[in-house]
């Protein structure tokens, strides 16, 4: 039967709607995935970004930096790792003591005009082969050629991470090692299985909640009923934690002392709430929930698969995380490793979701509407003024030039300081960590009689405190009790580089000192009425 001009007609329009329609299908579906690309992208570059400008920093890149490097320094001339802590400054190392040890590599081998900068490249490097592992664990159980690139972009644009990448912490060379036993159990060999052991266990060698890849290997093995290769895993890791501990506590027997010196901790659950919210709601964790949600129906997600084995780990991360961070002293640090476990199934996620809008317009639209406003927008700003943070008028050689000028205005002087970094100026520290002091007084652990003292005698030639109250979790930097022998004998003065500068009530044998912070440009303080004074 042959068909009428009408029918003919008919078919023709229909044939060129369906190209148009697969024409634009395509070009939507492209749009979508670049529009997700550019939003990992984006992110991947400001950190990229910020550890470059972060490299060449003369302070701290987070809180603490300063009051670990000392103890880093103290190694390197001492080879001491845990101080006497009847003299000043008085407050223990709380940290693992691999974590002294690693950063005090580069000191032994190269000398720096800048303290931090061998330790943060100890710091970049961990945290590169944290990435390295991901991309490892992601090849191994997600088939394709872009697999690499998206678990690169992914883990590389974890937002919460950014500012910590350089810090002087134990968490990067922890994970690495957590993730590397996981990726050796994905081998089928027993020695494979013996190294995942002792890799497990020297994870807690940097940080002593890095339980994780003991507890989640041990319980994937015993769900395959892998009863020796359990055994040998379960000894490998008591030999590489428990006995290590025990020959480092043979050579340093304050260890255990300091280390445990804030247990049980302060709770606190407003900003803990805060913080897990935070790690939540990282787009890899949406992506990973979609990807599990899309798997649930199959056997991907079999306690004794690959598969298995890496859920297991991420909500054992979690699970031990949010625990942990309960005490007033955590921060969205305690997430990353449960963020790491999770990139290969937001990369599953992600692939799942840019097909999607491949085959649907309207759900390519959804995708590049959602990512370019709601994700890409606040990234593209963020991406801006990290650049401007690189190369701008308050970028880090401007800072660096400042801190310099401070540092030579201040050299010789005996330094009281409530700002770690500022600390470190002084040759001998009467204080590291006031936090950690604040903390400890809480908890009753701690006499602050010889600082108090010491301060209320006028023996520092000047005291540097932050121009404003700091607290964290409901913890103040400075307690009443300091703040007070603060004022007892000191007065501000001017500030500069973001340091408040005091100086004695009876200035006698200021004048140098003043003649030089004018010199620098220190502002000057001006108290007509309380509310025109520095609320430190």
């Amino acid at each position: 039967m042959s068909l009428t001009s009408g029918d003919t007609h008919s078919s023709m329009i229909n044939s060129a709607y369906n190209r148009t329609t697969n024409a634009v299908r395509k070009i939507s579906g492209r749009i979508a995935t670049a529009t997700v690309v550019t939003f990992f992208l984006a992110g991947f570059l400001f950190t990229a970004i910020e550890q470059i400008s972060g490299l060449f920093s003369l302070t701290d890149i987070g809180y603490g930096d300063s009051y670990i490097l000392y103890d880093v320094l103290h190694f390197q001339k001492t080879g001491e790792i845990y101080r006497d802590l009847s003299l000043p400054p008085y407050l223990p190392a709380q940290y693992s003591p691999l974590v002294y040890v690693l950063y005090s590599i580069p000191g032994r081998i190269i000398s720096s005009s800048n303290p931090f900068f061998g330790p943060r490249l100890v710091a970049l490097a961990a945290f590169l082969l944290c990435i390295l592992i991901v991309i490892s664990i992601a090849r191994s159980l997600i088939p394709g050629r872009s697999v690499w690139l998206w678990a690169l972009l992914m883990a590389g644009s974890i937002g919460v991470m950014r500012s910590w990448v350089l810090q002087l912490r134990g968490d990067f060379p922890g994970i690495l090692f957590d993730l590397l036993a996981i990726r050796l159990l994905f081998r089928n060999s027993r020695w494979a299985v013996v190294l995942a052991g002792l890799c497990a266990g020297f994870a807690t060698q940097f940080k002593i909640t890095y339980v994780t890849a003991l507890i989640a290997g041990a319980l994937w093995l015993l769900a395959r009923r892998h009863w020796k290769d359990c055994a040998r895993f379960a000894a490998a890791g008591v030999l590489s934690s428990l006995g290590i501990y025990l020959l480092l506590w043979a050579r340093e027997h304050r260890m255990l002392h300091q280390m445990m010196a804030l247990s049980p901790g302060v709770a606190e659950f407003p900003k803990w709430s805060i913080l897990i919210h935070e790690a939540l709601t990282e787009p890899v964790v949406l992506l990973a929930l979609l990807a599990a949600v899309l798997a649930i129906s199959t056997a991907a997600l079999r306690a004794d698969s690959y598969w298995g084995l890496l859920t297991l780990f991420a909500l054992v991360a979690f699970s031990i995380a949010a625990l942990t961070d309960i005490q007033a002293g955590g921060n969205t640090n305690y997430f990353y490793e449960a963020l790491f476990a999770i990139v290969p199934a937001a990369v599953l996620g992600v692939r799942r979701l840019t097909a999607w809008a491949k085959w649907r317009i309207s759900a390519s639209l959804f995708v590049t509407l959602l990512v370019a406003f709601y994700f890409l927008q606040p990234q593209a700003w963020v991406l801006y003024y990290g650049a401007r943070s690189l190369v701008g008028p308050d970028g880090v050689k401007a800072r660096n030039q400042a801190f310099r000028q401070i540092e030579q205005a201040l050299r010789g002087q005996h330094i009281f300081s409530t700002v770690p970094r500022a600390a470190l100026l002084d040759g001998e520290p009467a204080l590291m960590e006031p936090y950690l002091l604040s903390y400890m007084q809480r908890m009753g652990k701690f006499d602050p009689a010889p600082i108090l003292r010491r301060l209320r005698d006028g023996e520092f030639d000047l005291v540097i405190t932050a121009p404003t109250s700091i607290s964290w979790r409901g913890i103040p930097h400075i307690n009443s009790d300091l703040r007070h022998a603060i004022m007892a004998s000191y007065q501000p003065y001017c500030v500069d580089f973001g340091y408040l500068l005091h100086l004695p009530n009876n200035r006698r044998n200021s004048s140098t000192l003043e003649g030089r912070l004018t010199a620098i440009g220190c502002t000057p303080v001006v108290c007509n009425s309380p509310f025109e004074c520095p609320a430190w």
